[in-house]
């Protein structure tokens, strides 16, 4: 019966450590997402800004979706299904 719990501990503890990896993997994406979109729209407008449908990356794919308040939700899935979504604002409200 310990044999059992120690065996479950362990499948916890790498349940826990690939989850850890996902989400690092994913804020990472994400960061660059982020970066990228401010980069490119630092002297745009609501009218001519740059914001692409996807990114594609080795480790998996962003994609976006703009709205008209200046605000772009990024979500990036990553190879093995998991994902996580951000909202960027990348105009500076006037």
């Amino acid at each position: 019966m310990m044999l059992f719990g120690i065996i479950r501990v362990y499948e916890n503890q790498l349940y826990l450590y690939r989850l850890t990896e996902n989400h690092y993997k994913a804020q990472t994406l994400l960061a660059y997402t982020d970066y990228w979109l401010k980069e490119h729209n630092k002297e745009s407008t609501p009218e001519n800004r740059i914001v692409p449908a996807s990114l594609s990356f080795d480790e998996g794919s962003v994609h976006c979706v703009a709205d008209a308040s200046g605000k772009v939700t990024a979500t990036v899935t990553l190879q093995n299904a998991y994902s996580e979504t951000l909202v960027v604002e990348i105009l500076s409200p006037q």
